[in-house]
């Protein structure tokens, strides 16, 4: 069981302020009583604690018995917790869709610091939503279960998806890069990389701890000379890693030949970001 000043941040973390959470767990673990009752049970200020009620109550954290003595009972916390996520959503719905009406787009090639993990992994489901055309990945185990799914949506609409991994995935429609020796890297980095550039265009380096629960760095931009060099030089790592799987078979040269022929290079390949890099920077 988690120590009461955890489950407290907890629902500190959910929208309660400390009174709060302080009178739903001791309601829990109380028989219902009224308001007054449980200031005195956890003595605080019974105006306060009237306020806190009635909060709990909108919440529906909290039900009140329909008479003079107003006995209060907490909700059991599957109901409730069931109940309050949805209304959240709705609420975040409703703003994620006035402050989209109202912000605008500024394109800047600064680079950016991100230093949440749920974030990062929010950015790179998003860039994958974004990617029309090709997206180049670099990602550990544990961040790309996180992330499958978006990869597996780009896959779909027709992205090309040339990935590098560290332990053997199936993903249809992906251009994987994947050596046995693949192991000493995770063991060397003790640590967590997920990085991802898409057309060019914009790209997200990260590295987490083992538990991608900490941000050691993480960057993200639309700097179009930077990710269209990381897209290069990505995507001639993943041609190395291929070539290696194959180094002692018999017939590497026909293998390394046939590798080489399909890999996607600039003079071979209509990437977004080149054209918009040589319409901004090319001499006329």
């Amino acid at each position: 069981m988690k120590s009461n000043n955890t489950l407290y941040q907890d629902l500190l973390d959910i929208g309660f302020n400390l009174l709060e959470a302080e009178v739903y767990i001791g309601l829990l673990t109380t028989e219902p009583m009224t308001a007054y009752g449980i200031a005195k049970h956890l003595n605080k200020p019974a105006a306060n604690v009237y306020k806190a009620m009635d909060t709990l109550a909108q919440k529906g954290a909290v039900i009140i018995e329909d008479n003079t003595k107003r006995i209060c009972k907490a909700v059991l916390p599957d109901e409730f917790i069931g109940h309050y996520e949805k209304s959240l959503i709705r609420k975040m719905t409703k703003v994620k869709s006035q402050l989209r009406n109202l912000g605008k787009t500024h394109f800047d090639e600064r680079s950016y610091s991100i230093n949440s993990t749920d974030l990062a992994f929010e950015k790179f489901c998003s860039m994958m939503d974004q990617c029309k055309q090709i997206a180049i990945i670099d990602i550990f185990p544990e961040p790309f279960k996180r992330v499958k799914s978006s990869i597996i949506d780009a896959i779909k609409r027709g992205v090309k998806v040339h990935i590098q991994v560290y332990d053997p995935v199936e993903l249809p429609g992906a251009e994987i890069a994947y050596t046995s020796m693949a192991s000493n890297v995770l063991e060397y980095w003790q640590s967590q990389q997920m990085n991802v550039i898409i057309d060019g265009e914009q790209h997200l380096l990260s590295l987490m701890n083992n538990a991608t629960t900490e941000i050691l760095q993480a960057k993200w931009s639309n700097n179009l000379y930077e990710s269209n060099m990381l897209l290069a030089g990505f995507s001639r790592e993943q041609v190395v890693i291929k070539l290696l799987s194959h180094i002692n078979d018999n017939d590497f040269c026909a293998k390394a030949k046939e590798i080489l022929n399909n890999e996607k290079f600039f003079f071979n390949s209509e990437i977004p970001g080149v054209k918009k890099l040589f319409e901004l920077y090319s001499r006329k």
